[in-house]
């Protein structure tokens, strides 16, 4: 945490003074409580119920927010990137952390009871599949894996640009295989997906940009053969527009949201000090 708030601090200090810190948001790969901002559980983290908010803000003064990544990458791609204009969007992100999901149900997020919906990473897709750490067993990101592509890649890691670059210098047999095996999971996925939430727009970020980019045909034609028709005939398939900026815009996007649902509660949540110049 420390480290953490003097990282803000001192990308404080260098705004001009005549720009306002509202609060900080923080984007975390796992199951984050919407109203107490606590963590519930981020495996790839090693976190468990950690008040991430909580203990940020004490650490800055300023108030904090933390949600999932991928929702907050759900609600940047639908305000500034791909999905701009859409009411009805399903967003995907692949990472190292595994497969995020958020969806957005006529304009909103959809957040469920304590805000951990959207976890698309673990629907079923494969009846004798690996165990996951979530404790079932062919889940969607223990089948579909960025960590898989990297090594027939023949690189250490890297970003999504980096990945592609290296598959594409790929050709073979193998990487085809595993890229089209890969598709084939994320195939059944999205077509569950279409089925339950009829949305107009499918925003796929990470690797799973990738995967779609390698092959664009693939998912559109595995969706109009097995989802139903109707809602398989209203979406499209888009790669993510924000790149590597989106989870920050995203994160930015829930703390400005606490100050527009109430600016003057906002206001005064903040210490004097940080608030002595705003008129």
């Amino acid at each position: 945490m420390n480290i953490a708030a003097a990282v803000i601090e001192g990308m404080r200090s260098e705004l001009d003074t005549s720009y306002q810190v509202m609060g900080v948001g923080i984007a975390v790969p796992g199951l984050v409580n919407r109203g107490d901002g606590v963590v519930r559980h981020a495996p790839h983290l090693g976190w468990r119920d950690e008040p991430i908010a909580r203990m940020l803000g004490e650490a800055t003064g300023y108030p904090c927010h933390a949600a999932n990544d991928a929702s907050l990458g759900a609600e940047g791609e639908l305000l500034f990137g791909a999905g701009a204009g859409q009411r009805n969007l399903i967003f995907l992100n692949g990472g190292a952390s595994g497969i995020g999901g958020g969806i957005i149900a006529d304009g909103e997020l959809l957040r469920g009871t304590s805000g951990y919906a959207g976890e698309l990473g673990h629907t079923f897709v494969r009846s004798t599949g690996k165990p996951c750490h979530c404790g079932a067993a062919g889940c969607l990101e223990t089948e579909v894996s960025q960590s898989s592509l990297f090594e027939l890649a023949g690189i250490g890691g890297g970003d999504a640009g980096e990945l592609e670059q290296a598959l594409r210098r790929n050709s073979s047999e193998a990487v085809g295989a595993e890229v089209a095996r890969q598709l084939e999971y994320l195939g059944i996925a999205l077509r569950n997906a279409v089925n339950i939430f009829n949305p107009e727009a499918i925003v796929l970020d990470g690797f799973l940009g990738v995967l779609h980019a390698l092959s664009p045909g693939t998912l559109d034609s595995s969706l109009r053969s097995q989802a139903m028709d109707g809602p398989a005939g209203q979406v499209k398939i888009y790669r993510a527009a924000l790149g590597s900026d989106l989870m920050m815009i995203g994160a930015a996007e829930l703390a400005f949201a606490q100050f527009l649902a109430d600016p003057a509660g906002a206001l005064a949540a903040l210490p004097l000090s940080k608030v002595d110049y705003v008129y």
